[in-house]
């Protein structure tokens, strides 16, 4: 089974989110933490940040309802809804290490001295 029969196994909506996830993590070490207000830096200081939340709540959540459904459906869904919460939560993993010098530079963590 070649990958992206895989992918459309999983749905319209996973794929899309996880696109935008890959667009996110493409574009978090982008950030400098100055919020531009014009411009095409203002997709990266403003837009970004804020999408990039919500789609860890979404993934979080899609990861724990694809758990959920597993556990009662078809061995055939079941093995998919699994590949697909495992996908997702690789993505959720390189997006919040993408992002992670921008959260910790807004939280005011810094590791030098």
């Amino acid at each position: 089974m070649n990958v992206f029969s895989r992918f459309r196994d999983f749905g319209l909506f996973r794929n899309v989110m996880l696109a935008l996830t890959v667009m996110l993590a493409l574009l978090g070490p982008l950030n400098d933490g100055v919020t531009y207000l014009s411009g095409w830096r203002f997709f990266t200081s403003v837009v970004a940040p804020a999408m990039m939340v919500i789609i860890v709540f979404l993934l979080m959540l899609d990861i724990t309802m694809a758990r959920v459904f597993a556990k009662d459906a078809e061995p055939a869904r079941s093995v998919t809804l699994r590949r697909a919460s495992n996908t997702e939560a690789l993505a959720l993993l390189v997006l919040l290490l993408a992002w992670s010098p921008f959260v910790l530079r807004m939280l005011g963590i810094s590791f030098s001295e």
